[in-house]
């Protein structure tokens, strides 16, 4: 098994590793949206991030990993734990969020992530736990990004970078242009967010 910041199947291990690794801080956010709908333990969370599971396409957490991070979001005061019986099962701690872990993942969601990057990990993972209040929540994150690539993109097109020579003008005006067709193809994602129940397979 190869073990980065996220820990990940050996079968999936190559393909996703890049993708997966400094998840670690938007994987608290999404720990705490999830604990927006209800109390939960840390085996049911853990399932949510399964590989078959829509959050588990975005990252997979391992146990360990997934209960370290509960260990520090109760340790950081944005969530409580409790042991409750669970009949002829062990006891379970359970997870509540509280106040200033609402706070905390409320204000993560409402803020949009600032370059085209984080559109593999962050914003999908925003987008998830935003549906929890709502569609016209999930169309306010998506408005606020597109006006951040928007800005993004207005001002590569403007920017002008001096060069020592003409080849090396040539290379920062192609890196430019890189930069600007994966903030445009986000805009183009970005379009098909707010029902992706339309999307053609």
């Amino acid at each position: 098994m190869i073990t980065h910041i996220v820990s990940i199947e050996p079968s999936e291990a190559r393909e996703r590793t890049h993708r997966d690794r400094g998840s670690a801080e938007p994987a608290r956010f999404a720990l705490l949206g999830l604990l927006l709908e209800k109390p939960a333990h840390g085996y049911d969370l853990s399932r949510r991030f399964a590989p078959d599971s829509a959050l588990g396409d975005i990252i997979h957490l391992s146990p360990s990993h997934l209960y370290a991070l509960l260990t520090r979001l109760e340790r950081d005061g944005l969530i409580t734990g409790e042991m409750q019986d669970a009949g002829s099962h062990p006891q379970r701690r359970v997870y509540h969020l509280t106040a200033s872990g609402r706070e905390a993942v409320e204000r993560w969601i409402d803020e949009p992530v600032s370059h085209p990057r984080d559109m593999r990990i962050n914003f999908p993972l925003k987008l998830y736990i935003a549906r929890t209040f709502g569609a016209e929540r999930v169309r306010e994150l998506v408005d606020r990004q597109r006006a951040v690539f928007e800005e993004y993109i207005s001002r590569l097109r403007d920017e002008e970078r001096p060069a020592d020579t003409v080849d090396d003008a040539a290379f920062l005006n192609l890196m430019r242009m890189g930069r600007i067709g994966r903030a445009q193809a986000a805009l183009d994602w970005l379009s098909l967010c707010l029902d992706p129940r339309e999307v053609d397979r």
